[in-house]
């Protein structure tokens, strides 16, 4: 019988490249997986769409001219199957020996540089993709260049690269500690033309944002990043995939093929804030929920397949399944997103949460497996169905209780913690990567390894619920405090009427109740203290947000007009034009940071924590914060002090009430009068036992129809009327200057200037 040969259509490389992989992010991913292999520490992309050009460059191993011709020029290559693990230990990500297609599905046309460390030359390797599509053309027909090219690998190198390479090691200095000088003495450069895709803002953020996840949470020990930057004229930015430290639960498990060690750390409440009496009763006399283990806050556990999974005799099929998946490791940080009630932070003890949190878990929530250091996608892709690929938030629905439930039925969401898994190509061969790579083959080593996992989530559900119960029914017993109270007044009244008539024993207890209602008295005054902070810190920045809301919604309005305008004045090369654009955009920039900086550094925790300071210090810093907006306003802040130093223990949040509602007052001053030049001047000095603050503006100074000017500090008074003579304004600003001011013990005058505002303060001193 005759033989004849199977033959390949040069057109079947667009199949493997250009239609096989449906977006560009991917094919990028596909090359940058290429640099990992080649052993880099550096991938950097440039995204030079003036040009019409795309670079991706590494400082890997390089490749030889036999290496370029047997390996990178043979379809389906065996090489990384074989040889899959790099000089540097490095399990390699490709096997198949397609990857190059990427390239297609990029651009027209591919030129690549390579050099390896040892060689002098720079080798040129030039692909024109059109020419696979010509009909009747087989894959031997078509033809690359390559050959020797006399330049160095220096010179190949595009000079907005280079440039950044000391900016990158700088950036990475910072970051990984005893981080090694980037060095490019070999590599290679993939220079693509003829894009297939526009690089716009919103394609080149989509792929941030991929990358971002690309390869596991920053670490000391993983020498390998990837720098994107985004046109000639921006500066490089640095792909992190950080790790959030702020966490409320945190799993370490790591499955040896046999057993699960897991670690648990338990960070959500805060030990100072647990009375002592809550750790006599008899839930926390047992590990790990005495106080000496809420302190410790990491506790081990091990456990066999069958405990974890609560397999029974004879599950045995199934627990060789799962010793068939491999040695594994898994982290998750569970966080709460938001406390709904106040009244949980004194009934669950938590500690205070960031206010980044949300938007944190907004981006980086999810569940993600790593494969040899990069990313199965689409798993924790927020933006596709594989996101909540555990089903937790389906498992929620069926039992939404919250934690403290009698049942101790607390579950997680999905958008409430991140996660890693970490497998290998080398130990974990049954979960099967689906031949487009994106995604994993749903089989029955799969579908164990799904329910693993959610049961390693489920070891800090049961102790955080635990816990929830145990403090749900301690704070039943501890409210009893309101009985107390109500019958310290009846013993202290009943006491005034039959002083002579008690007995030892009944003035005893009397006393004690009496004690324990001086203690909760106590308590409650430190709770109304911290609240008032908080409401103070909300209502000024209530306050200056109304004083600014002109300029916000202008920004706002200007916005898309103004891009719009950038854009066209990129086209028709009005480079003078579009430098004016983006001097404006700057300068918009500044205004909403500072804004956003000066409403959230109120609320913080550590400023209304009173604590000792310099008062000179606590001043200038409140001042510092919200000059860009007053820079924005054109208004001037002049700052005169001496050389003196005063402390004294403040809580730093009433300064900035002080002086942010003075300065909101001046700018609606300003808004309101026609000064040539808008001057805030506030000077500070001090003797040995007082603080004095003068207060100064250029404005139009307090309105005549107070007829006594101090009138102004009363509570919801205001000179701001509407066309119709109707009263505007809050009345809070002032009237928050004058409390906070009296709860010092201070004094404040107003001055009669010629022009203007003029207030002076003074904080006397109070040795602690």
């Amino acid at each position: 019988m005759s033989k004849v040969n199977f033959q390949i259509s040069s057109r079947a490389t667009i199949l493997l490249g250009r239609e096989n992989i449906a977006k560009a992010e991917g094919a990028i991913i596909e090359l940058i997986k290429n640099t990992y292999d080649a052993d880099a520490s550096l991938c950097y992309i440039l995204l030079d769409s003036d040009h019409d050009v795309l670079y991706i460059f590494d400082n890997g191993t390089g490749m030889t001219q036999e290496i370029v011709k047997d390996n990178w020029m043979l379809i389906g290559t065996e090489n990384k199957r074989k040889n899959y693990i790099s000089d540097k230990r490095r399990i390699k990500s490709g096997e198949k020996g397609i990857g190059r297609f990427a390239l297609d599905r990029l651009g027209g046309i591919c030129e690549m540089y390579t050099k390896t460390a040892d060689s002098s030359r720079v080798l040129y390797w030039k692909a024109n993709w059109s020419d696979f599509e010509k009909s009747g053309k087989m894959i031997n027909d078509i033809e690359a260049d390559l050959d020797y090219i006399d330049n160095t690998f220096q010179d190949v190198i595009p000079t907005e690269i280079i440039n950044n390479i000391s900016y990158i090691d700088k950036e990475l200095s910072n970051i990984i500690e005893g981080h090694s000088k980037i060095e490019f003495e070999g590599g290679t450069i993939l220079k693509i033309s003829q894009l297939r895709d526009i690089w716009d803002k919103v394609a080149i953020d989509k792929l941030i944002e991929s990358l971002n996840y690309l390869i596991p949470p920053v670490n000391d020990s993983f020498e390998y990043n990837i720098c994107l930057q985004r046109s000639l004229k921006d500066k490089p930015i640095l792909i992190e995939n950080k790790m959030q430290e702020e966490y409320d639960y945190k799993i370490e498990a790591e499955f040896t093929g046999e057993i699960f060690n897991v670690k648990l750390y338990r960070n959500e409440f805060d030990v100072h804030k647990i009375p002592e009496e809550v750790f006599k009763e008899e839930f926390f006399n047992k590990y790990p929920y005495t106080k000496k283990d809420f302190e410790n806050g990491i506790f081990y556990y091990t456990y066999t397949i069958g405990e974890l999974l609560k397999f029974q005799n004879d599950d045995n099929i199934s627990i060789n399944k799962i010793r068939e998946i491999g040695p594994f490791q898994f982290n998750y940080s569970f966080m709460k997103i938001i406390v709904t009630r106040k009244e949980d932070y004194s009934k669950f003890f938590y500690k205070e949460l960031s206010k980044n949190r949300k938007i944190w878990l907004e981006q980086n929530a999810g569940v993600r497996i790593y494969r040899d250091n990069f990313l199965v996608r689409p798993y924790g892709d927020p933006t596709s169905d594989s996101f909540d690929w555990l089903n937790l938030d389906a498992r929620n629905a069926l039992d939404p209780a919250g934690i403290g439930n009698r049942r101790k039925s607390w579950t997680v969401h999905n958008a409430q913690g991140q996660g890693t898994i970490h497998i290998s190509r080398l130990n974990n061969e049954v979960i099967i990567d689906k031949s487009s790579r994106e995604g994993i083959i749903d089989n029955e080593h799969f579908k164990l390894f799904k329910n693993v996992i959610k049961e390693l989530i489920h070891i800090l559900e049961v102790d955080r619920a635990e816990i929830g119960y145990a403090f749900s029914e301690s704070y039943k017993i501890r409210n009893e405090s309101e009985t107390i109270k109500e019958l310290a007044e009846q013993i202290s009244k009943e006491y005034k009427k039959n002083k002579n008539s008690k007995n030892k024993s009944e003035e005893n207890g009397e006393k004690e109740t009496l004690l324990k209602a001086l203690d909760i008295a106590k308590q409650e005054k430190e709770d109304l203290i911290s609240e008032l902070k908080v409401m103070r810190s909300l209502s000024t920045n209530g306050l200056i947000t109304t004083a600014i809301v002109h300029d916000l919604k202008t920004i706002s309005a200007n916005f898309n007009l103004r891009s719009d305008s950038i854009l066209k004045a990129v086209e028709k090369k009005r480079y003078d034009l579009f430098k004016r654009l983006l001097s404006s955009l700057n300068s918009d920039d500044k205004f909403l940071s500072s804004w956003i900086q000066v409403i959230t550094n109120q609320v913080k925790k550590d400023k209304r924590t009173r604590k000792m300071h310099n008062l000179y210090d606590v001043i200038l810093a409140s001042i510092n914060l919200i000059v860009p907006i007053l820079e924005f306003k054109n208004i001037r802040v002049n700052i005169e002090k001496d050389n003196n130093i005063f402390r004294r223990k403040v809580f730093e949040t009433d300064f900035d009430s002080i002086l942010y509602n003075l300065i909101i007052n001046s700018v609606e001053s300003f808004e309101r009068t026609l000064v040539s030049e808008r001057i805030i001047t506030i000077t500070m000095s001090s003797d040995n036992n007082n603080f004095f603050i003068n207060y100064m503006d250029n404005g139009e100074g307090i309105s005549k129809s107070f007829k006594n000017p101090y009138d102004i500090f009363r509570f919801s008074i205001t000179s701001k009327l509407d066309s119709y003579g109707k009263p505007v304004g809050t009345g809070l600003g002032m009237y928050i200057v004058d409390s906070t001011i009296r709860e010092y013990n201070g004094k404040y005058s107003l001055k009669a200037p010629l022009e203007g505002f003029h207030m002076e303060i003074i904080i006397p001193q109070r040795r602690v």
